[in-house]
């Protein structure tokens, strides 16, 4: 893999999404009123670039990266001014934009051209020993950069991101994993590690301190799919493999940690891997009976302050209990012709969050029955005006999640404009008009408490 530092020789990557579900559904229709966002017209001899600041003058609000359909052009909003605080061009297309484990750089994973870029957000805070001290700059384009074959699943743990470059079977390139936290890209050549493979493979790693549990794939099977999963241990700048789980995992597609379990999903379940008496364990939770034919789930949504896993298994959602061997399917399922756009946990993990393809955002929250946690509807939006039957063709729907407050944002390409959703109520408490066309979005800021909640 070639690492590019523009200034020293450094590199990097990374990772999210999520969603959860509940009861009937009825959908509540809300009329956003929208504010048109402000050109920053840039900073004075007072321009407040590599000062200290007080806490009170950083905006714990933070700032949202989009990109636009199709082009290199990549804005940073200043949530609470309601302005662009940066205009900035990456190398190519981002097809796919995540942030880092801590929230402060964006990832731009250009697959296409191979190659993986970053963006400074511009807030984050650092521990002065006596106190924590925030700051706020204008957002950047890192120096560092990644180039690799198809880069693909990007993930954070509590301390460091995974990005997993595919390779290709085609061209015999073989597929990496590297692992790196937020200091690598400021400029410490210490904090990276790889994982070299000897095959190609459309695979998924999870970081957990200074293992990382990453797939493994037969070379002589022809599906890119892997079907085991290793454990990985820190030595220095690469990974030494301890040891190859017993439990496989065929058609493995999508993983996840919280606090207690990593898992990754098969076609045949879900595989969950905890620790116990000082030793990695692995066992499988097999797809329940009330699942359809060729039913799996491929996509895992975990957070530090949840137990259980949420599971999009085609146009459904499920609950993954890893403490009870269980997987519950949730009383939700995509607006019909259409499928799951995105979602997630909130900050804190007291809400789940899931988006559809029709722009229907459905809030669900958590409710306890003795030692059984269970998911249910709270809320149900259209976040636009048009009938379910008749959405504008080519209209793009995207959120991006708050870790510092309990909002969650939606962007609409056809209307193009951004709203802020609290998740206790489902209003709006954010409107803001772009003049440009939304595609993606990501939250940049300092996160609350400062520590990453998975």
């Amino acid at each position: 893999m070639k690492h590019t530092h523009k200034l020293l020789s450094v590199a990097v990557a990374t990772a999210l999404l999520a969603a959860c579900g509940g009861t009937e559904t009825t959908i509540v229709e809300h009329a956003p009123v929208v504010e048109t966002v402000e050109q920053d017209k840039g900073h004075d001899d007072h321009s407040h670039e590599g000062h200290d600041h007080d806490h009170g003058s950083v905006s714990e609000a933070g700032r949202l990266l989009i990109t636009s359909p199709g082009i290199n052009s990549v804005h940073v909003l200043d949530i609470e001014h309601k302005e662009v605080a940066g205009e900035l061009t990456s190398s190519h297309y981002a097809n796919r934009v995540y942030a880092t484990e801590n929230s402060r750089y964006a990832v731009l994973v250009q697959s296409e051209q191979g190659r993986v870029e970053f963006i400074d957000g511009g807030i984050w805070q650092e521990d002065h020993g006596d106190h924590i001290h925030p700051y706020e700059e204008e957002p950047k384009l890192s120096d560092v950069s990644f180039d690799h074959v198809k880069p693909a699943h990007v993930t954070n743990g509590e301390s460091s991101t995974a990005i997993f470059f595919d390779g290709s079977g085609e061209d015999a390139v073989n597929a990496e994993v590297v692992v790196f936290s937020e200091a690598y890209i400021g400029g410490d050549k210490d904090k990276v590690a790889e994982i070299h493979y000897e095959t190609n493979m459309h695979g998924a790693a999870q970081s957990r301190g200074e293992y990382t549990f990453s797939t493994i794939r037969d070379p002589q099977t022809e599906s890119t799919l892997p079907t085991q999963i290793g454990l990985y241990h820190k030595h220095d700048d690469h990974f030494d493999q301890e040891k190859v789980f017993d439990v496989t995992c065929p058609a493995l597609h999508g993983s996840a940690q919280n606090h207690e379990h990593v898992s990754f999903a098969c076609g045949d379940g879900v595989v969950v891997i905890a620790e116990e008496n000082g030793e990695f364990v692995a066992t499988k939770i097999v797809n329940p009976d009330s699942f359809a034919e060729n039913q799996r789930i491929g996509l895992l949504i975990g957070h530090e302050n949840s137990h259980q896993f949420i599971g999009v298994a085609g146009t459904e959602l499920v609950v993954v209990d890893a403490e009870h061997g269980e997987i519950e399917k949730i009383d939700w399922s995509a607006t019909e012709n259409y499928r799951f756009a995105g979602g997630s946990f909130n900050y804190d993990g007291s809400h789940a969050v899931v988006l559809d393809t029709a722009g229907v955002l459905t809030i669900f929250e958590q409710h306890a029955e003795g030692d059984e946690h269970h998911w249910e509807v709270a809320h149900s939006v259209k976040v636009h005006e048009h009938e379910l039957t008749a959405i504008p063709e080519g209209a793009v729907f995207s959120i991006a999640f708050s870790g510092a407050e309990n909002i969650a944002y939606v962007s609409d390409s056809n209307a193009q404009h951004v709203l802020g959703y609290d998740l206790e109520t489902a209003e709006v408490k954010v409107e803001i008009e772009l003049d440009f066309t939304p595609e993606r979005l990501v939250w940049l800021g300092i996160e609350k408490g400062g520590e990453h909640t998975h």
